[in-house]
């Protein structure tokens, strides 16, 4: 990613915080807990025309790693 970009990227970010303040607090509020084998974390899409797409995985031990290094990029 140059420059450029992650500057862009970090003008769009908060502009949409501003628009949807839960989401940072959701992520504060996620991220103030250590992550454990067993958690559960689940997303779901809906669309405008009522189609749906979930997912969710139960966290393994061999995911904490990734997860745990995902939590320092923010």
């Amino acid at each position: 990613m140059n420059f450029e970009s992650m500057f862009r990227a970090k003008q769009e970010w908060n502009h949409f915080k501003q628009r949807h303040p839960k989401v940072p607090a959701f992520i504060d509020a996620v991220q103030s807990r250590d992550y454990c084998e067993g958690m559960e974390i689940a997303i779901a899409v809906r669309y405008p025309d009522g189609q749906q797409h979930k997912a969710g995985i139960r966290v393994t031990k061999e995911d904490l790693e990734m997860l745990n290094l995902l939590k320092t990029l923010r």
